[in-house]
């Protein structure tokens, strides 16, 4: 059995003020760093064989922290592009609150250069594929970022779409096994400080 966990990174500012983030090369901020910081810490009570990142660094510096706090080096960390966010075209960089609805939609009239779901779903399970089948039977982590999660969940089981919650720094947990993706934990986030939930 080979095990995934499919990490977001942890939160920007654009994530802060709710506008939507694309290939936008923003860091993390400072919640953004503690939260990487604690889903490290999370991470470490396991063992992992491999890390992988999106190569947007909001992902990457996430990926540094579980690195580090998971005794890998740095420098083994794979930067995989098909990991990346959504390319949101004319959305990025407006309010979530203007343009949700036409996002999930999948609106490209509306939103001119929108990537849709199933482009997404097939360039991230092509992705989880290749991971699959060149680390057989080793536990991997996979920084990358929310859509990117929503695709990989959406793709193995009809049950999620993209309108399901994903929390900054959340884990997701997917295992694969005689030629089958299973899901079997999303958005698990109890250690990661979140001022806007209340405990």
């Amino acid at each position: 059995m080979t095990e995934l966990c499919l990490v977001r990174h942890g939160q920007t500012d654009w994530n802060r003020l709710e506008i939507i983030q694309g290939r936008e090369d923003n860091p993390l901020n400072a919640l953004g760093r503690q939260q990487a910081e604690e889903s490290a810490t999370f991470l470490s009570q396991e063992k992992w064989d491999v890390i992988v990142s999106s190569p947007l660094s909001r992902a990457v510096h996430t990926a540094q922290a579980i690195a580090t706090a998971c005794g890998i080096e740095h420098k083994a960390i794979l930067l995989d592009e098909r990991f990346i966010e959504r390319e949101f075209g004319a959305a990025s960089g407006q309010p979530v609150k203007g343009i949700y609805e036409a996002v999930q939609a999948d609106d490209q009239n509306q939103i001119p250069g929108l990537e849709t779901e199933d482009e997404m779903r097939t360039r991230v399970l092509e992705g989880m594929n290749h991971l699959v089948d060149t680390y057989s039977g080793k536990r991997i982590i996979v920084v990358c970022h929310s859509h990117a999660i929503k695709a990989a969940l959406s793709a193995i089981d009809g049950a999620y779409t993209f309108r399901h919650a994903m929390r900054n720094a959340c884990s997701n947990y997917i295992t694969h096994q005689q030629g089958q993706f299973e899901v079997k934990a999303v958005n698990v986030a109890d250690h990661i400080t979140d001022p806007t939930i209340m405990k």
